[in-house]
This record gives C-alpha cells, structure tokens and sequence, in this order.
C-alpha cells in the first residue's frame, strides 16, 4: 500500500472535513477519512457545492468509478482533477454506519500511477499479456479522469482491492487487482 509521507510528514492519519478545505489528494496519506461531502458521486460534481449550505465547501475529489447504491459498503477510486493523484479509499453508506468514522472515506492507497495484476479478461489475444492489457486500460480510463478528462464510456469498479473494467460498447471485461502507486 502507498503512503504519501511528503503530506506535512505526517505518520498519524487524520480527518478531513470542510475546515480543512481546500486541500489536494497529495495532502492525504493511508489512514486519513475524509467527510463525504467533500466528494462528489460523479466527475461532473467535482469542485461544486454538493450541500444544502450555501456556505459549504466545494467538493475536492470526485468518485472515478461505479459504485452501487444497494451496497453497505462502497470503496472507490477517488481523483483530484487538478493534481491527478488518485485515491482508493471505502466508506460504509450512511443508512448502515454506526458511526461518523465509518460514513467517511477511509484512505487505502494513495498514487499516480494505477497497476492491475492478476488480470483474467473474458476475451484476450491469447498473445498479449494480461496484466500490461488491463494496467494500460486502467491507466487510461483512471489516470485521465485524474487528471480532469471524463469523456469514457467504460464503467470501472472497484470491490476492496479487486478492480473490473467494462466496455458497454464491446464483449469486453477485465478483472484484476489494483494498486496505486507514485511514478
């Protein structure tokens, strides 16, 4: 697991609410929660008022895969669209947490760069290699809307470490493993 230890040098992890926006991914490290409201559901909420308060701080991350609403628990790829660093982090849905710690965004891996490893592909030239097929998927669907491009259509999941990459127009689907990490 990557742990970002430029963060202030931080080694105790902390929780981010709307005092301490704004901040960037890269003030995060493994450990951190962050308050839900500062992540936006969908690229398109990244940087807006997602509350009912005027008053509330833009959204500072934005949630860069699906995640199912009927779920109890959600983990996530969040992204920073200004820095691209990316964050996989989980919560548990706010109708199922005991508490506020477990409704926030509970940080795993924190990087710039997305590895996929142990790939299995439903349908795969049997000459390439899995793992570089579904790493160099990950990265260009993840690492872009890290970096503030959303215009894909494929969906990515992500289920604690395990991650699935769709394409809707295509008999396409990868599994794997995912792994953050800084280049």
């Amino acid at each position: 697991m990557t742990q970002n230890t430029d963060a202030d040098a931080r080694t105790d992890s902390k929780r981010f609410d709307a005092d301490d926006a704004p901040f960037d991914a890269s003030d995060l490290i493994e450990g951190d929660r962050i308050d839900p409201s500062l992540v936006a559901r969908t690229m398109d909420g990244l940087g807006e008022n997602m509350s009912a308060r005027p008053d509330a701080p833009a959204t500072q991350l934005a949630e860069a895969t699906i995640t199912n609403n009927m779920d109890d628990v959600h983990t996530a790829v969040l992204v920073d669209g200004e820095t691209g660093v990316m964050v996989r982090a989980s919560r548990h849905d706010s109708q199922s947490a005991w508490s506020q710690k477990e409704a926030d965004w509970k940080v795993h891996d924190i990087g710039t760069k997305v590895r996929v490893t142990g790939a299995e592909w439903d349908d795969l030239d049997a000459d390439a290699n899995p793992d570089d097929e579904a790493t160099a998927w990950a990265e260009v669907v993840l690492e872009d809307r890290a970096n503030g491009f959303d215009d894909y259509a494929d969906e990515v999941r992500v289920e604690s470490r395990s991650i699935t990459l769709e394409n809707p127009y295509e008999a396409e689907r990868a599994h794997g493993t995912i792994e953050l990490a800084n280049e």
